[in-house]
């Protein structure tokens, strides 16, 4: 296939502009008559693009080109053709993607169109591509037509932008200082007395050492520690504690005496605790008292009992309670950001570039040096970042860099630039971002803010299908990802990281719809909730599945081969020269098989991939997805979406008929733990054909499987 790009430099476009006039010309009827000097003056004014082929022995031909102008801060498009042959393929939809991005970047807040009222093609791309109608005017006397104006709003801030404070996204603020938190005599003596938390308690103080996290102490701590010890001057364990950062005393001395007597009452006297009343249970409760006066992020501890009273105390106190072990869960990690590796696609190449390599093509696609700084740049404390790209012959045609927050909370910064004009930027701007969003929440939910770049419309809009939403125009866009499939036995879990992580407050109680209320109230930040039906909660916060209560699944088997492409489950490294076809790079992939097996395919089910012991295959369930739909096709004629999603070249073998099953689904999530045959088959989950067809699958079944696979 010829390669194609888009060239706006006045030199080269004038040994075009004869083809331009031409090509115009024929199609005088929809483009009405500009003279030969309008396109000469237009590519002296910059106000002309166009889309150039090479072929493989370097003949350049033209394309199709975008004629454009207006006046600041009101962009117009003129025209926009395409040559007869190279019509169907996406080559104006480039076009004007490159202009909107030119003009989003230059600061314009509109494009608008006059649109004949009798070119319906015209009318439909437009709308397409987000021009609505405004307003209709009489044309010329000589056609008796109606013109239409139509006008796309651009991702701009300017005066009248909705103010961020309009819609709270309740996400912590990135690049703010590591998380303070308190703790308690058990996680002091966890490090120095080589307990069984020991080597977690080792992993919190590096933490803090790798200033990821910030640690103190009450100075009831010091207190405590002063009554049982024997020696003072010569007790290392105290003399360690001195050096501790600590809080400072409250402003009103009465205030921690009250509070403290709540969070006694909470913890110890309405549980019936054994220790209700003893200085022990009032030093905690005064610990806990005044790290909840002083509005710190957290009080780490191991002791049950206060474990136990956590949501009361969040609830009535304003304390968040965290175990160690959920502590360390939270900390981003030290190590570099787990960098991609090689993939092949049909024509190009997805690797890790360096640091300097994705900072030089933001510079070139015209991120701001600040945006760059921030994202790029080194932070003390913060990890490096991950990182993907896509080469083409030689040259990055899309970036993603995206950075964990320096702290417990706060969201991962993610920066994103695709070649505009690309043919292929939908699938480059998919790819890179649903990587990115895996990465991500790859340990836990996650907040990810994919930074505002104007001159980004294709990876904003995509974004925006993901469950990402923006403040309002020019603003950046946040969501939260959950990462994994949410079951009754992790929900408290996932509650808390959730709510500690990405400011996401969920119910404490596990929507089990028993009520007849089939929704999932949410809380995100401190104005802002809803009640989310299970399956528009799967849209926001994916890839995630909500296994509610009566939920059913299906089990389709999939050859290894299929398997690795189209789930990326594969363990081995792919040999380099080896292309994946586009459906192991998009969100939305497709499945293949019989149309006998319409009924178990549901829109809505839990899909689960088992991967068949043929061709070496390892017996075993390895992913899960939901489907979105499924539609019969005929063999000769497969839609072409749909051959796009799917990894194989011949779809004679997948039915006898003369159609096929095309069943598309999304939320892909890859096995942690592979679940194998014989525990299939011990909890009854095989079917009758033994996983050689699409197997429904019961929902005790269902959480068994997906509880096995995440070690629940």
């Amino acid at each position: 296939m010829p390669r194609t790009f888009i060239v706006k430099d006045p030199e080269q476009l004038r040994q075009h502009l004869s083809g331009i006039i031409l090509l115009s010309n024929s199609e005088r009827e929809a483009l009405g008559f500009l003279t030969p000097a309008a396109y000469s003056d237009a590519i002296d004014q910059k106000r002309l693009r166009v889309m150039l082929s090479e072929d493989a022995d370097g003949t350049v031909s033209l394309v199709g080109y975008i004629f454009h102008g207006g006046v600041y801060p009101h962009a117009r498009v003129q025209q926009i053709c395409v040559q007869p042959q190279w019509r169907k393929r996406k080559i104006a939809s480039a076009l004007m993607d490159s202009l909107v991005s030119d003009m989003e970047r230059l600061g314009f807040s509109t494009i608008k169109a006059k649109v004949a009222d009798n070119l319906p093609h015209a009318h439909s791309f437009y709308a397409r591509h987000g021009f609505e109608e405004a307003l209709s005017k009489p044309g010329g006397t000589a056609r008796g037509r109606t013109i239409v104006i139509r006008v796309r709003n651009l991702d701009t801030p300017h005066l009248f932008s909705t103010p961020p404070t309009a819609i709270s996204t309740g996400l912590p603020t990135f690049g703010a200082e590591p998380a303070f938190y308190t703790f308690d005599l058990n996680v002091l003596f966890d490090l120095v007395k080589n307990r069984d938390r020991h080597q977690a308690a080792c992993s919190l103080f590096a933490a803090a050492l790798d200033h990821r996290v910030r640690l103190g102490i009450a100075p009831e701590f010091i207190d405590e520690l002063k009554r049982t010890s024997h020696d003072q001057n010569n007790d290392p364990v105290l003399q360690m504690a001195l050096q501790l950062p600590r809080l400072p005393p409250p402003v009103d001395p009465d205030d921690l005496n009250r509070l403290s007597e709540t969070v006694h009452q909470l913890v110890f006297v309405d549980r019936g605790a054994a220790g209700a009343g003893s200085k022990q249970a009032r030093s905690d409760a005064r610990h806990l008292a005044h790290s909840a006066l002083s509005r710190v992020a957290g009080f780490i501890t191991s002791d049950g009992a206060i474990l136990a009273a956590r949501d009361d105390l969040l609830e009535r106190v304003g304390i968040d309670v965290a175990g160690l072990d959920e502590l360390i869960s939270l900390l981003p990690e030290s190590t570099d950001g787990s960098p991609t590796t090689g993939r092949q696609g049909t024509g190009f190449e997805c690797k890790t570039p360096t640091v300097q390599e994705a900072t030089a093509y933001f510079k070139r696609s015209g991120v701001p040096d600040g945006i760059i700084a921030e994202v790029c740049g080194p932070v003390v404390g913060r990890p490096d970042g991950w990182r993907s790209a896509i080469w083409e012959n030689g040259a990055i045609v899309a970036v993603a860099f995206s950075v964990p927050p320096v702290s417990t909370s706060g969201d991962e910064r993610l920066l994103i630039a695709v070649d505009a004009g690309h043919l292929d930027r939908e699938l480059y701007g998919e790819y890179l971002l649903d990587a990115a969003v895996k990465h991500a929440c790859s340990s836990g939910p996650a907040a990810i803010r994919l930074v505002h770049v104007s001159g980004q419309p294709t990876v904003s809009a995509i974004a925006k299908t993901r469950g990402f939403v923006a403040a309002g125009a020019g603003s950046d866009l946040t969501k939260v990802a959950i990462g994994r499939p949410v079951t009754e036995s992790n929900w408290d879990a996932v509650r808390n990281q959730a709510r500690r992580k990405a400011g996401l407050t969920l119910p404490k109680k596990w929507p089990d719809f028993s009520d007849g209320e089939r929704s999932v109230p949410i809380t995100h930040g401190p104005t802002q909730s809803a009640a989310l039906s299970p399956e528009r909660f799967e849209d926001l916060f994916g890839p995630t599945l909500y296994l509610w209560p009566g939920r059913e699944g299906v089990i389709v088997p999939i050859q290894r081969a299929y398997a690795d492409e189209l789930l990326g489950t594969n363990l081995q490294t792919r040999l380099a020269f080896i292309e994946d076809r586009d459906a192991s790079f998009l969100e939305r992939r497709a499945y293949v098989n019989t149309p006998r097996a319409r009924r178990a395919m549901r829109p809505g089910l839990p899909i689960l991939f088992y991967e068949s012991s043929k061709k070496g295959g390892r017996s075993a369930i390895v992913a899960v997805g939901r489907i979105v739909d499924s539609i019969i096709v005929p063999k000769e004629t497969t839609l072409k979406e749909a051959e796009r999603r799917v990894v194989v070249d011949d779809l004679s073998d997948f039915s006898t008929t003369d159609d096929v099953l095309v069943t598309t689904f999304d939320n892909l999530m890859p096995f942690p733990t592979l679940v194998p045959l014989a525990a299939l088959k011990a909890m009854g989950a095989e079917g009758t054909s033994n996983l050689i067809s699409a197997t429904p699958l019961a929902h005790n079944n269902l959480v068994a499987i997906i509880k096995a696979a995440w070690g629940q």
